[in-house]
Order: structure tokens, then sequence, then C-alpha cells
């Protein structure tokens, strides 16, 4: 087996999705280059698309596909290798070589794989199901946990009361809960299987918490004093005023999930709604700022 890589720029994946179909090429991966940035334009989930693409494909034959890539992409076809591979499970051999993630003073594992950390200084988060959104690989949960340390260095502050909505795999809400143990916990998704993941991954970090399905705050009735928001940008528009009711004077928000050329609508948004910035951390294209309720 072969496998043949290359990367595209965004505004020719249509295409070659009609180039798989019409020579019946199935066996492919297709990943934003994250490292080459992003364009001003949103797919249909509303997440900004890269500038370019990782595509591999998995196949006997490869002798063909390149002249015919050529030939139907020109100059859009870069950095093109073909490379001789062996005949494994990739599903198991792609689980195999993930790595734990230190994030901050967070070590996220899975504990069917990995094994725990060795250094007594970092806080193990066992995150056990791929499923959802949410494993520590991404800018924007790593600058949620960079800001998270600010409240804590630099104000002093302690959560008793914390919202994760839009929980995804629960990862947020539990790194809260590993440094303010006695505080209270809800996870919010609108996805009931991200919901499934999230009590699943509190029961394996012995957190004790509550996780539901919900699009909103209507049903809530607690009032937070943290809140974690890393979804995306319109959701965190809709959702401001929910916030601004559920939360207490002199509370935060840390919001992530949006990128530089968008912020300026979010701190807009969220200042004409009774926050102003507290900090910002920045990763990449990708924002993340802690609002605090006026």
């Amino acid at each position: 087996m072969k496998s043949c890589k290359f990367q595209v720029p965004s505004s020719v994946l249509s295409e070659l999705d009609k180039f798989f179909t019409e020579h019946e090429i199935n066996n492919v991966s297709v990943f934003e280059n994250k490292e080459l940035g992003f364009s001003d334009q949103l797919d249909e989930n509303g997440f900004p698309i890269a500038n370019f693409f990782d595509v591999d494909i998995y196949t006997e034959g490869t002798d063909l596909l390149p002249p015919l890539l050529q030939e139907r992409f020109g100059n859009n076809i870069r950095s093109l290798e073909i490379d001789e591979i062996s005949a494994n499970d990739w599903v198991d051999s792609y689980l195999k070589g993930l790595k734990p993630i230190i994030c901050d003073k967070f070590y996220f594992y899975n504990e069917l794989l990995q094994a725990p950390p060795k250094n007594n200084e970092l806080i193990p988060v066992k995150i056990n199901s791929a499923l959802a959104f949410g494993s520590g690989h991404h800018q924007t949960t790593q600058a949620c946990l960079m800001n998270m340390r600010f409240l804590i260095e630099r104000m002093g502050f302690a959560s008793q009361h914390i919202l994760d909505m839009g929980c995804g795999t629960g990862i947020l809400g539990i790194c809260a809960k590993k440094v303010w143990t006695d505080a209270e916990l809800l996870g919010i998704d609108i996805d009931p299987e991200a919901v499934k993941i999230t009590r699943a991954n509190y029961k394996s970090n012995n957190i004790d918490a509550e996780a539901i399905v919900a699009e909103n705050l209507t049903n809530v009735k607690s009032k937070f004093d943290l809140v974690f928001c890393n979804i995306l940008k319109q959701p965190l528009i809709t959702l401001c005023p929910d916030f601004s009711n559920a939360m207490n004077v002199g509370a935060y928000i840390i919001t992530s999930g949006y990128i530089v050329s968008q912020e300026t609508e979010i701190i807009d948004c969220y200042v004409a709604n009774g926050f102003e910035v507290t900090n910002r951390i920045q990763m990449d294209e990708w924002v993340s700022i802690i609002f605090k309720k006026r």
C-alpha cells in the first residue's frame, strides 16, 4: 500500500471532492493546516476555514495519481509525496501514536493507551473518548486554560459555581474542578453524544458534577461566578444575554472559539451586555478573552 500526500488551498476542496468521486478514491483524509492561517470565510458550522488543507490518499496503486492531480489542479497541488506504508490497522495505529498532552499544569491522557504523569506537579486529566470536540490539542482549549491561570495568579480568583457551556468532552470543567474541588460544576452541550462523553469523563476523573443537553440557559436557575464558553462566534453572541442574566456582578466568562478578525464583534456584543475585557490571549489566529460582569 502507498500513501499520496499533498497540500491544496481551500478554494479547490469542492473540485477535489469531485475528483475523488470520479476516480472512486475512498481512503482519504483531509485536515486543515492550522499553521498556514485561516481565511475570513466560514464553513457550514461557523468555523473559520483554513487557507490550506493537508490531503493523504491511501491506495494500492498511486502511479497514475500524480499526473492526474497535476493535470486537474496544476499549481494548486503543493508538496506532493509518495510513501510506502504497511497494511496496519490505521485506527489502532493512530490511537497508539497519540501522545499525552501537557498544557499549563494539566496532563491530558487516555488511561487505556497512555501512562499517568510521573511528574507530581502535573495535574492528571483522563480524556478517554475522542468522539466529541475537546482533547486539549486545540489552541482554543489551551488558551482557555491559560486564561484560567491568569484569573488564579493575577486576580486571586477562586470559583464556587462553574458553567462549562458547550462542554464537548468536559475538559475545561474537569480542569476547573481539579483546581477548585469544592466548586459546583454544570456542563451543557447541544449534542447528546457530547453530554454522554462528558459524564463518562467526569466519572473517570472522580468529578462530582452534572451534564445536561440544552441549547441555552432558559431552564437553568443557578448563578455562576465562572463560565467557560469555547464554541463559535455566533453562538457566543446569541448566548451573551443569557450569560449576563446567569452571572453575578464580578463574575468572569472565559470565551474562545473565534479568530482575530471576529473578536471586535464579540467584544462589542459583550460590552453592550454589561461586561468588560479583563484579559486577552492569542494563539496563532485563535483568541480567548476573559470578560468580567460589571
